[in-house]
């Protein structure tokens, strides 16, 4: 695999270092590994999820109102923030 281009000339982990080998332990039920590969992968594969569950929901009373509040600007905003959370703070902890 590639090295990360980032980490070439930074030495830093950027927010996707250690992504394949999250998913690759992921899909074999390893999910410890996975979480110490990339956490924010791991929450984001459950965001994605949770967005799919919330377009293909079946016609209820509430479904405008829970796609809003899953899939909404102040969501996306909340994961980008969190993104670039994740990237500091695996850096300045080494996780």
């Amino acid at each position: 695999m590639p090295k990360c281009p980032l980490k070439i000339l930074t030495g830093y982990d950027c927010p996707g270092c250690g992504s394949t080998r999250a998913m690759h332990a992921a899909l074999h039920g390893n999910f410890i590994s996975a979480i110490h590969y990339n956490l924010f992968l791991i929450a984001g594969i459950g965001y994605a999820m949770l967005a799919a569950v919330a377009t293909w929901l079946p016609f209820v009373s509430k479904r405008k109102r829970i796609r809003s509040l899953i899939l909404g600007q102040t969501a996306g905003w909340i994961y980008i923030t969190l993104f670039f959370a994740w990237w500091i703070v695996r850096n300045i902890l080494g996780v």
